[in-house]
């Protein structure tokens, strides 16, 4: 049984709005989905935060040019879940250009009412 946030959503339509919004850059929706206490893991193995992330979307610092899901796994109960994707990116990470496939694990969980990204992590893919 899929577990639909106050405005009706699914974690799934929460995982397409996040990268939508990645795609975008567009911070006000990525301030709706990211949780304020989030821990994410980059690449490089350094850990960041919701308002680090925010701020390298809304200066270009971070800029999304493809970003295509080739694989997703979604296992949710009881307003958690979790979401494994295997994704198609280019982007401009810091002035350089980072382009592959990654594999990105996102914890979601209903905070105030929405699905909320509470840590995840990002990996090259083998």
């Amino acid at each position: 049984m899929t577990t639909r946030d106050a405005s009706g959503r699914s974690v799934d339509a929460a995982q397409d709005a996040l990268h939508e919004a990645m795609r975008r850059g567009d911070t006000d929706v990525l301030r709706n989905v990211l949780f304020e206490g989030l821990t994410f893991e980059l690449p490089d193995g350094s850990v960041t935060d919701r308002e680090a992330d925010l701020n390298a979307h809304s200066t270009g610092a971070v800029r999304f040019e493809r970003l295509v899901e080739l694989h997703r796994s979604t296992r949710e109960h009881a307003g958690r879940a979790r979401i494994d994707s295997l994704v198609d990116a280019r982007l401009i990470d810091d002035g350089h250009r980072v382009e592959g496939k990654m594999n990105y694990l996102r914890y979601w969980s209903i905070i105030d009412g929405r699905w909320q990204v509470i840590a995840g992590s990002a990996q090259p893919a083998p």
